[in-house]
């Protein structure tokens, strides 16, 4: 029972200070000579946030603005590599990071986020169009132009692609850059940023508390793409009858004024103490991170319409494993289909099939043929659905025969990801223990595909229901793992960090 005095006691009880968010810019220390590599030291003070910023301007190498950075993922293909380390200690190495972020974090939003927000971010701007009714216009143009099927829209998205065949040497005069184009004169092409939280797989789901670390230099390093014709459009090379694809030449963008907008979380000094105590106890504290390694594979050349078996093994013995991604490339078109998303894509194959074999046991009792089992397997992955057109994942037999997107819509099949989910739950921030034991078996990979030749549409002539799946396949696997950063505070007040994946 409260006593008189406390009753009337009237002084005010200041409560514990709020979060503070320190946000300045930030300079690489070290930058290549060709601006291409750029490190940056980041100050170990707070939490490290992740939508910290990485921001930098373009510039055309050419007198002209006939450049601009694809519809599909702007400027994420031209972010080629990433790393964040703890004085020796890697904490994230991700190559290809541009793909990664792309189907992990661009593509899971919703269209209006992804184009409007995002599009101001990122420079991606591709819109698609379902036809109301036929359109002579587009049939005029090599297409078919039915009631139902999907192309691009010319008019509101980043780029006028002109016509969707291949047969004029001007691409029907009709292409042109509508927004975002790269110009020579740096001061008239506008500042792209990118948060971390899409290129750092580490800093998903958590907030790095820097200041654990004052006994370590951190440091941050951003490697961006070189080729330019893997990301960058050019829309003067537009003479789809000689295969171009709008595809830029290889160095014509280079990368200025790269800097971090870092924002430092300054939470109260109790939250702080809170982690610094655990350091302290027995064992010290443990961070977990999703880190993420890039394999790279091949699959030979084929024969149109028979069966292609090949195991791809992975090595990851002694390590918990989240997933498995599947990014698949077949060799440029020679009719220039690949002008939309150029090399931003993942090919499908209409028949392919997929088996996983796990600590020497196969995951599914038989293998994968279905594009719906392989799209419910992504989705499982990803938590929720992919947020694109259906022709974007779907390339099976039915898809092409019903014309839902031919392939001179440039759409058809274009990406097209495999994935293997091997996570316990998903939400809640959890990574440690929601995932599966990998023993010292590797990890075997069992993809059949049984690709074809070009298929003309059955009574409607050209263009093609498919065009030709038999060519050298490069192949990208994405391996999420659990990482594991042990925090010891020592008898002198420093800090001693063990990294590993157990």
């Amino acid at each position: 029972m409260a006593s008189l005095q406390e009753l009337t006691n009237y002084e005010a009880t200041s409560p514990d200070n709020v979060m503070d968010v320190r946000t300045e810019f930030l300079e690489p220390i070290h930058s290549t000579g060709n601006t291409m590599k750029h490190t940056f030291r980041i100050d170990t003070m707070g939490f490290l946030d992740k939508n910290t910023l990485l921001c930098f301007k373009m510039k055309n190498a050419a007198a002209n603005s006939n450049l601009r950075a694809n519809t599909f993922n702007g400027v994420l293909g031209a972010i080629k590599r990433c790393r964040l380390l703890f004085g020796d200690f890697e904490i994230q190495d991700l190559d290809n990071v541009g793909m990664w972020a792309t189907l992990n974090h661009l593509l899971k939003m919703r269209p209006d986020s992804r184009l409007k927000k995002m599009g101001h971010y990122l420079s991606n701007q591709l819109h698609t169009q379902v036809l109301e009714e036929a359109d002579t216009a587009i049939s005029a143009q090599g297409g078919l132009g039915l009631t139902g099927q999907i192309y691009p829209n010319n008019d509101t998205s980043g780029i006028n692609y002109g016509l969707f065949d291949n047969s004029s040497a001007t691409g029907g005069g009709g292409v042109a850059i509508n927004s975002f184009a790269i110009s020579n004169d740096l001061d008239d092409n506008i500042k792209v940023a990118i948060p971390l939280g899409m290129l750092v797989p580490a800093l998903e789901d958590r907030n790095i508390p820097l200041f654990l670390f004052t006994d370590y230099k951190v440091f941050f390093e951003v490697e961006f793409e070189s080729q330019s014709s893997l990301w960058c459009n050019d829309i003067a090379k537009n003479a789809y009858n000689a295969n171009n694809n709008l595809a830029a030449d290889n160095g014509a963008v280079s990368f200025h004024e790269v800097e971090l907008l870092i924002d430092y979380l300054i939470f109260p000094s109790k939250v702080q103490e809170n982690y610094r105590q655990e350091t302290q106890s027995d064992g010290g504290l443990t961070l977990d991170f999703m880190n993420v390694v890039s394999v790279d594979k091949t699959i030979p050349v084929s024969t149109a319409n028979n069966k292609q078996q090949i195991e791809h093994r992975i090595n990851a013995v002694d390590s918990e494993l989240h997933y498995l991604q599947q990014i698949k490339k077949l060799p440029a078109s020679t009719n220039g289909w690949e002008r939309v998303l150029l090399d931003q894509r993942s090919n499908g194959i209409t028949r392919q099939t997929v088996q996983y074999n796990i600590n020497g046991v196969n995951v599914f009792p038989e293998p994968l043929f279905s594009p719906l089992q392989h799209y419910n397997q992504l989705s499982y992955n990803l938590g929720q659905d992919l947020q694109l057109d259906k022709p974007f994942f779907c390339k099976d037999v039915n898809t092409c025969s019903c014309l839902l997107s031919p392939p001179s819509g440039q759409l058809l099949g274009k990406f097209n990801v495999l994935a293997l989910d091997l996570q316990t739950s998903h939400g809640g921030g959890m990574i440690r223990g929601n995932g599966t034991m990998i023993g010292n078996y590797p990890i075997r990979v069992i993809y059949e595909r049984t690709p074809v030749a070009d298929v003309a549409s059955e009574g409607q002539g050209t263009p093609n229901a498919c065009e030709t799946e038999v060519g050298v396949m490069d192949v990208n696997y994405f391996v999420g793992q659990t990482r594991l950063v042990n925090v010891i505070s020592m008898p002198n007040g420093g800090m001693n960090i063990a990294v590993s994946n157990l």
